[in-house]
């Protein structure tokens, strides 16, 4: 069957709310794009509230799921599309017959953490996934061993169009950190900006407006980084090393970072792959243990024309690989579908 008459769906959830899912609904849009699909809400299921939040993933009682008496659901589609930030937000488990008239079932996994694995394994059970892939290299051999089955390893990426970095001379952020931080450079960085009129922007909270959709929270979020010039990220295992455990993850914070142009600082995860994606020299170490860190700025303030011009330069030659158009490029090719034609070039901006 010609590629232009398979008809893809995209399964999306439109309860899902915050920053987080903002990256996850630029991921869906570029799937609509790039093949033509159709989006499709995934179905909910009511529980009283006692009841529901036992039976929520994740909890002591998920388990109890596969004795909820199951509802009939119906899905259409040649090629479907299934991208989760995690395990905990598949519903489909509670229902049957939904994957009778689907042909094509592709599994996107953002995290695929050791704690998320009986989650995963009931996503798993709901259906045979022709498909099953995870953005996390340390995670696809331990996946593999316990689910016995292929996985293969998809990383982040971002849509280069919604991180476009502002010129220099609108850059109105001098320093910025969002999100994992690390409290003795967080508290360094509030004082050497506060002595020197320099603007720090950081995270200050984490609510949002209940209906504030995912892309306007995250639009707003890359605006920030996009006229920024130094931008702190860290390795997940230095700020929440008991999510992480035996992981030191390449997540979407850098592949954000890189794309706005930012200079950036901190330490680069030990996850393979890192330096061929972004470059030997894509990260300013900074040693959180070094006793004069205001003096260190204040140098990289001096050079930061300097600094930025690399990282720009670094953008020019190297972001068709962070897009999610080369992601599903990747899917595509694997699934052996007609491989959605690059525009990467273009996006580059």
């Amino acid at each position: 069957m010609a590629q232009e008459q398979l008809r893809h769906v995209v399964l999306t959830n439109p309860s899902l709310r915050g920053l987080e899912y903002g990256m996850l609904r630029d991921f869906e849009d570029e799937i609509v794009r790039l093949t033509g699909a159709e989006r499709v809400l995934a179905p909910s299921r009511a529980f009283p509230g006692f009841i529901g939040g036992r039976l929520a993933h994740g909890t002591r009682y998920s388990g109890l799921r596969k004795w909820v008496p199951k509802e009939h659901h119906d899905l259409k589609a040649d090629v479907l599309w299934v991208v989760l930030m995690g395990p905990e937000s598949f519903n489909l488990d509670l229902y049957k017959g939904w994957d009778r008239h689907v042909g094509l079932k592709i599994l996107y996994l953002f995290d695929t953490y050791d704690a998320q694995l009986p989650s995963i394994r009931r996503v798993l059970d709901s259906t045979n996934w022709d498909f099953t892939s995870t953005a996390l290299y340390g995670s696809r051999f331990f996946l593999e061993e316990e689910t016995q089955r292929s996985w293969h390893l998809v990383r982040h990426a971002v849509n280069l169009n919604r991180f476009r970095p502002a010129p220099s001379d609108r850059r109105v952020i001098d320093f910025c950190a969002y999100g994992r931080r690390l409290e003795p450079i967080h508290k360094t960085m509030r004082e050497y900006c506060g002595r020197n009129g320099k603007y720090y922007d950081y995270t200050t909270t984490a609510l949002v407006q209940s209906d504030l959709d995912p892309r306007d929270h995250y639009g707003q979020y890359a605006w920030h980084l996009c006229h920024a010039i130094f931008n702190f990220c860290w390795p997940m295992e230095l700020t929440h090393p008991s999510r992480a455990k035996a992981h030191s993850p390449i997540t979407c914070r850098w592949f954000e970072a890189a794309a706005s142009g930012n200079v950036i600082l901190g330490q680069v995860p030990l996850e393979p792959g890192f330096a061929k994606l972004f470059g030997h020299d894509a990260v300013i170490e900074i040693d959180q243990a070094n006793g004069d860190l205001a003096g260190l700025f204040e140098s990289l303030w001096e050079k930061r024309e300097c600094y930025l011009q690399r990282a720009l330069v670094r953008r020019q030659e190297l972001c068709s690989n962070w897009s999610w158009e080369s992601r599903i490029g990747e899917i595509m090719e694997a699934t052996g579908l007609k491989p959605a034609k690059s525009e990467g070039q273009r996006a580059k901006g």
